[in-house]
């Protein structure tokens, strides 16, 4: 699948409300094909309630109900939909901004801050 036609896969599965963070087409480029359709077959389970996610340990965020997964060997996915309603961002991304949306979340201190 090319990028523009897994982003608009996605914009069909989750709707045109969903975000990409901005290095998404980038990482998108580093997968194998195979990677590329475990992604979107992942999306879909999530969307269907057949993956389980959770809601972040930070109150600010306890509205927000996210999704994690490894993709390939340094990229990750965050999936994140507000309870009860809509999904409203993805994010594909390496080591370091996985850790920094899993710290903004509070799922983790992470050790680029000396934390």
């Amino acid at each position: 699948m090319e990028k523009e036609e897994v982003k608009q896969a996605l914009h069909e599965l989750f709707g045109s409300q969903i975000r990409f963070n901005k290095d998404f087409d980038r990482n998108l480029s580093k997968l194998k094909e195979g990677m590329v359709d475990e992604f979107v077959e992942w999306c879909n389970k999530c969307k269907n309630n057949q993956e389980l996610g959770s809601v972040p340990p930070k109150r600010k965020f306890r509205h927000l109900y996210v999704f994690f997964r490894k993709i390939a060997s340094d990229i990750r996915v965050t999936l994140i939909k507000e309870q009860n309603s809509d999904f409203i961002e993805i994010h594909l991304d390496e080591h370091k901004g996985y850790d920094d949306i899993r710290l903004k979340l509070g799922y983790k201190r992470s050790s680029y801050y000396g934390s």
